[in-house]
């Protein structure tokens, strides 16, 4: 999915949620995307758009970076354990 198309999606329904929902819609909004396969870089591309899909998508990042982490760490034990 573009990123424009995405930002555009936003906007219309931006327009008609409650500031104090904006939040919890763009968290969501961004798991979706994510569960339809938009690639990572695509929602970096987004960053600096919007304050509340800014912090939707570094919360997918830091997630993302955390469970690559654990996947690291989990390789290295199995290394270990091998001896």
């Amino acid at each position: 999915m573009e990123e424009d198309l995405i930002i555009e999606v936003w906007d219309i329904f931006r327009e008609y949620v409650l500031d104090k929902n904006k939040e919890t819609a763009a968290n969501h909004y961004i798991d979706f995307l994510v569960g339809k396969d938009v690639e990572t870089s695509v929602l970096e591309g987004l960053m600096g758009y919007d304050s509340y899909l800014d912090d939707a998508i570094s919360l997918v990042l830091r997630d993302e970076e955390s469970d690559k982490d654990d996947l690291d760490e989990d390789d290295a034990d199995s290394y270990e354990n091998e001896d």
